[in-house]
């Protein structure tokens, strides 16, 4: 399979995020950061459909 562009990747992680009940604030694509807001529930739970999501 190829490497997503930014923008697939970017449509990616905002419906993850915003479907485990936080916000995306801002993504650092070159250093993999995200920067989201939400509950400490609901950011666990973002980091971990994240990760079943991008397999990483």
């Amino acid at each position: 399979m190829s490497e997503l562009r930014d923008d697939q990747l970017l449509t990616i992680v905002k419906n993850v995020v915003e479907q485990n009940g936080c916000r995306l604030v801002d993504i650092d694509f070159d250093r993999h950061i995200l920067n989201i807001e939400g509950s400490e529930e609901a950011q666990a739970r973002c980091a971990i459909a994240l990760e079943q999501v991008l397999g990483k």
